[in-house]
């Protein structure tokens, strides 16, 4: 049962909750009918009264649930309230203290726990306590019609009688207080618990469908790399017979065929690297600054010359997958020129943190809300228009930096721009360690 904290509940609670409601009213009414026939005891007016006033409560609450989809809290939590005060009166009416089902109380108390938003749910069993005390108060009068003593000191009270209900009374606070604590942290682990499997559930969905892409990818890549491997090999060996006789034209034709096969070549390991399972690829030792540079001459003209990097330790050597590593930052300054004004420099800088290479990427664009940015990391989300992306750049990002003993950190501001952290261990055996 979804414990309701906003200003509406759902009609299933409110079901759920109008059903207890009447299932006390069907005991109160067997209760005093067998009083009535088993013992002879006369029920008073008043005590029908108040069961006819939780049956009509009932019918208007049952009204309203069938005329609205959600229905306001105050109003959900005045009915527990309500109920208390009737079941005060009835006790009242029926022996006060003495009166065996005094216990009742903490059933509406563990209904307020799971039911009621945490203010209110402190509350309910603090006001069942001080309607309980209000047995004990000598100026307790609840006489039946026809009887000179209040119905709550009917029979005589030795002091010791009287200790032992006072007694029954602060154990019933204390352990209405103690059970509203548990129920309420229950239901906040179960809470918690729900919400785990819910993104477990949600990420195994986006790893399957991610796991999916590679499977297309990789079968994709697997098939078309024999054929243009064939090209390759013949327009090598015509390239090479064309160069000895030559042929200036044909050997253009063929060098411009050999370009094309190798910007395949790239397109399918994009297609693999874009799936989350990256063609074989060794360990690579470069500098910073060597790296940068790859980064930097992978941009077009234009994006180029907009690109500011700053390196504070340019011989500083690391060793790492650089095909992988050099997309990922592309990538990333990529999403950093796509955020920013056509003029707009994009700022990369590098920099040793410890065993850590840390890349920073800056740029003064449009930012992102909080929302976004905690979600700009989950696969398969961004802002981009239908067909622009896939939504896995910083998501393969984030993961190529785990698996490198680092981290990919978003620091967003609307109107004001973003700033990207990606770190990863400097050597392979501290990227094995992480």
């Amino acid at each position: 049962m979804k414990k309701p904290r906003e200003d509406k509940i759902d009609a299933s609670v409110a079901e759920w909750f109008l059903t207890l409601r009447w299932g006390t009213v069907l005991c109160q009414v067997a209760l005093f009918a067998a009083v009535r026939l088993l013992f002879a005891m006369p029920v008073p007016a008043l005590v029908l009264g108040l069961v006819g006033f939780e049956a009509f409560s009932n019918l208007i609450f049952q009204r309203l649930i069938r005329t609205r989809k959600r229905l306001p809290a105050p109003l959900f939590v005045g009915a527990m309230f309500l109920d208390i005060a009737l079941l005060t009166g009835l006790l009242a009416l029926s022996g006060g203290a003495m009166n065996p089902f005094t216990f009742l109380y903490l059933v509406h108390v563990v209904v307020g726990a799971i039911l009621l938003p945490r203010l209110a749910a402190w509350l309910l069993p603090a006001f069942a306590a001080l309607c309980y005390g209000i047995f004990f108060l000598p100026g307790c009068q609840f006489p039946l019609p026809g009887e000179a003593q209040p119905v709550c000191h009917r029979l005589p009270m030795s002091p010791e009688l009287r200790l032992h209900l006072e007694g029954m009374w602060l154990a019933f606070t204390v352990t209405a207080f103690f059970l509203v604590f548990f129920v309420t942290r229950l239901q906040q682990a179960l809470a918690a618990h729900r919400e785990i499997t819910a993104r477990l559930r949600e990420e195994q969905d986006k790893n399957e469908r991610l796991a999916s892409l590679a499977a297309l990818s990789a079968g994709a890549a697997h098939e078309f790399a024999t054929p243009l491997a064939t090209i390759a090999v013949a327009s090598g060996e015509l390239f090479r017979e064309v160069s000895a006789a030559g042929h200036e034209t044909w050997r253009d034709d063929l060098q411009l065929i050999r370009d094309q096969v190798a910007r395949c070549r790239d397109i399918l390991y994009q297609m693999a690297a874009d799936a989350g399972e990256p063609l074989g690829e060794g360990l690579v030792e470069l500098t910073l600054a060597g790296l940068l540079a790859l980064v930097r001459d992978s941009l077009d003209g234009p994006r180029r010359e907009r690109l500011l990097i700053e390196c504070d330790a340019p011989d500083e050597r690391l060793t790492v997958p650089r095909r992988s590593v050099q997309r990922a930052l592309r990538g990333l300054a990529s999403n950093a020129f796509n955020a920013s004004a056509p003029t707009a420099l994009v700022i990369i800088q590098a920099r040793m943190e410890g065993e850590l290479a840390c890349f920073v990427i800056i740029d003064r664009g449009r930012g992102m809300d909080a929302e976004t940015a905690a979600k700009a990391q989950e696969p398969f989300f961004t802002t981009k228009p239908p067909g622009q992306g896939l939504g896995l750049g910083l998501y393969l990002a984030a993961t190529l930096a785990r698996r490198l003993g680092g981290e990919l950190t978003i620091d967003s501001v609307p109107l004001v721009g973003t700033t990207v952290r990606f770190c990863l261990r400097r050597t392979p055996a501290a990227r094995e360690g992480g």
